[in-house]
């Protein structure tokens, strides 16, 4: 969650790791300005400092992930045509259960399909870039009424357009899914910083 401290000696004993590479990983977050390293203070999951940043990240998001669904819809395979029916699934499951972390999860594997399925490497690069700076809202994409079922929703129809070939339809759905949820985090944005 934005702002929540974290330890290194947290991140260790959960993951049954020494220190060091945890160091390490905070390191390396740090320079994705994943996480805020506060000497005599600790370490904090980062925050977003305006609004125009959360523009920034969505509106190159839904391009990007427009144009992987377009190209994933040319080029998907059986296998991950499956996959993404599986991972659908899934999300209902977890909506039903109003289990947000295994949304965020299914989620993440469903968008990888796409990006694999996109067969572009250097798309897949940079989404994953936007990807790992769009974690930081992730949840908050949520806490909109009926933000859940519209989620579910825009999956299943992103889908099905990819599955049946469909370039055109299956960019529309990749970007107005990307745009909803921009929208939900930008009302909490606004409500968090009244």
């Amino acid at each position: 969650m934005i702002g929540e401290k974290i330890t290194e000696m947290e991140i260790a004993d959960e993951l049954s790791v020494s220190r060091t590479p945890v160091r390490e990983a905070f390191r390396m977050l740090e320079q994705e300005e994943l996480i805020n390293i506060i000497p005599q203070q600790g370490v904090f999951v980062a925050g977003v400092e305006t609004e125009k940043e959360i523009d920034d990240i969505f509106q190159l998001r839904a391009e990007l992930e427009g144009l992987a669904a377009y190209l994933a819809a040319e080029k998907i395979n059986e296998e991950q045509k499956d996959l993404l029916k599986e991972y659908t699934k899934e999300l209902e499951e977890c909506i039903e259960n109003n289990d947000q972390r295994g949304c965020i999860r299914v989620d993440i594997a469903f968008h990888r399909i796409i990006k694999e399925a996109s067969n572009n490497k250097w798309l897949e690069k940079f989404l994953d870039t936007l990807f790992e700076q769009a974690t930081r809202f992730r949840s908050s994409s949520f806490s909109r009424k009926g933000r859940m079922q519209e989620f579910l929703s825009e999956h299943m129809e992103l889908a099905d357009a990819i599955n049946s070939g469909d370039s055109d339809r299956a960019r529309k759905c990749a970007e107005d899914h990307i745009k909803a949820a921009w929208d939900s985090i930008i009302t909490v944005f606004e409500k968090e910083n009244k």
